[in-house]
């Protein structure tokens, strides 16, 4: 997808690059493909705007999953049963494409419009 400015196209491009990375298996810790997997997560459906990596074994984020919701989560691989997983769907606001204070250059919002692009919807 093309876009005006150098921005989005930035944006745009980080979200593909982690996203690709995600389902080819490039992960930090294949754990954390597992960790996500078993909470219901199809990597080769899912959209991800980045993996963070927050410290050793470690790992923040936010995903759009198969079915468009949008998900936080931190954990631990050392404790993976404490981890947190939460559907942030209804509380996106401005990161939401559809705001009316939307910026394309956030790696959420961008991540849902790149999941309506791969997907063919309107966003």
């Amino acid at each position: 997808m093309e876009f005006e400015k150098a921005s989005e196209q930035n944006a745009w491009n980080a979200v593909a690059d982690a996203t690709t990375a995600m389902r080819q298996g490039n992960v930090p810790h294949p754990a954390l493909a597992d960790w996500l997997y078993q909470r219901g997560v199809d990597i080769q459906r899912a959209v991800f705007p980045c993996v963070g990596l927050f410290d050793d074994n470690v790992f923040s984020g936010t995903l759009v999953s198969q079915d468009r919701r949008v998900f936080e989560y931190f954990v631990d691989l050392n404790q993976p049963d404490e981890g947190e997983f939460d559907d942030v769907t209804s509380e996106l606001g401005p990161k939401d494409p559809a705001h009316p204070e939307s910026d394309i250059r956030d790696l959420i919002t961008m991540s849902l419009i790149f999941f309506d692009n791969q997907h063919g919807a309107a966003a």
